[in-house]
């Protein structure tokens, strides 16, 4: 019975680690987009597993998001639901010296390009073993009945076709 609980209790903060809620209201103090994630730069900062998360709602009706990982491969932010599966996706990396940059629509486990571009400005830089992506985009394409759900992962390759090393989601509550 003990290890029942136990196990039970370990699998709930399992998720609970991987989910997380929090608030937004509209700020007008705005994060610069350089691919430097700064100290108090972000409304909301938070870290999850080995990543650092920022998000700020700002007064201009833009969403501003960023991810910090320990990795010199992609990293991804990505609004829309807690899951892959209909998501809007956006990954970053340094290939080959260069910043890339994709948006993705995610389908099951997987995604596909998406069509019609949501995000305004992005920078990726890779500093030392950490890299970091930082965006904008119109709130409007990633508020939901009140929300904003976001996701963010991380892979060890720069390549995107690789599969992420972890992952997490956070659902905001717009006030």
């Amino acid at each position: 019975m003990k290890k029942t609980v136990l196990a039970v209790a370990f699998a709930f903060a399992l998720v609970a680690g991987l989910s997380a809620q929090a608030s937004l209201t509209k700020a007008s103090a705005l994060p610069t987009v350089d691919g430097v994630f700064a100290a108090n730069e972000y409304q909301y900062t938070g870290t999850y597993q080995d990543m650092r998360i920022g998000a700020t709602l700002g007064s201009n009706d833009m969403l501003y998001l960023a991810i910090e990982a320990p990795t010199k491969g992609w990293v991804s932010l990505g609004v829309g639901g807690l899951v892959m599966n209909g998501s809007r996706l956006f990954l970053g990396a340094v290939q080959d010296g260069k910043p890339a940059f994709v948006e993705k629509l995610g389908k099951g486990h997987f995604y596909t390009d998406a069509k019609d571009l949501v995000v305004k400005a992005w920078s990726v830089k890779t500093v030392g073993d950490k890299t970091v992506l930082e965006l904008s985009l119109p709130s409007s394409a990633a508020l939901w009945q009140g929300k904003i759900n976001t996701l963010f992962a991380f892979s060890k390759s720069p390549s995107f076709e690789t599969r992420h090393a972890e992952r997490g989601s956070l659902s905001f509550d717009v006030k």
